[in-house]
């Protein structure tokens, strides 16, 4: 089984977006959509692109084969949860030796999908991302229907999305593809503009109506 364009939005709009190295929240080398195989400090720079085609070559080779060596009768969603979730805290999280492991191999999915929950801290302190996370990810494996990743997103942006994605590889809509690029990009800045730190005492920034993965979304079309 192959990690669904679902479950790699899952885990782009978690981990976010550095072209450059940098030292995660426990002190790991991470690049691109979080990738920390091979990283150092002296990692060249990527682009949104070259990070997109690296998650996706480390989630074939190494996260999606932890999970299909697990030999279940998993569901596409039941398979996307679990890559984003070993691919967050290492292939180690669905060993038989843990919560999520055991109730894999005994089948017993509700469990399975509860225990999740226990991975949510960081440095030995619950971290409200990671719960964040670990609650997504559980509600996707329970899931029974496609859940659509741009749900929240405003009307338009979901159109301007959906079309790129479409005719991004179509040469003979080249034109098309900069009006699309021009519109993403100007509504990239608004929400750069938008969630920026607010005066203090209000609410808003980053967190704020899905900023963080509209932007990251719009610009992985538009670097």
């Amino acid at each position: 089984m192959r990690l669904s364009h679902v479950g790699a939005h899952l885990i782009e709009s978690f981990e976010g977006f550095s072209g450059h190295p940098y030292r995660d929240i426990v002190g790991v080398w991470t690049i691109g959509y979080g990738s920390t195989k091979g990283v150092g400090p002296t990692t060249p720079h990527v682009t949104p692109a070259e990070a997109e085609a690296r998650l996706i070559l480390e989630v074939d080779e190494e996260y999606g084969a932890a999970v299909d060596a697990l030999k279940l009768p998993l569901s596409q969603s039941q398979f996307d949860a679990l890559v984003s979730f070993v691919y967050n805290v290492g292939t180690g999280g669905i060993a038989a030796s843990t919560g999520v492991g055991r109730a894999l191999r005994a089948r017993e999915w509700q469990a399975a999908a509860d225990h999740l929950l226990d991975w949510n801290r960081a440095g030995g302190r619950p971290v409200a991302g990671l719960t964040r996370r670990r609650q997504t990810e559980r509600s996707l494996f329970l899931s029974t229907a496609a859940i659509d990743p741009l749900a929240g997103y405003p009307d338009d942006e979901r159109r301007w999305i959906r079309e790129y994605d479409t005719l991004h590889r179509d040469a003979s809509r080249l034109d098309r593809q900069h009006v699309l690029r021009t519109v993403m990009l100007k509504r990239r800045k608004v929400i750069w503009s938008h969630a920026q730190p607010p005066p203090r005492g209000t609410s808003g920034g980053w967190d704020a109506d899905r900023r963080r993965e509209r932007y990251h979304s719009l610009l992985k079309r538009t670097s």
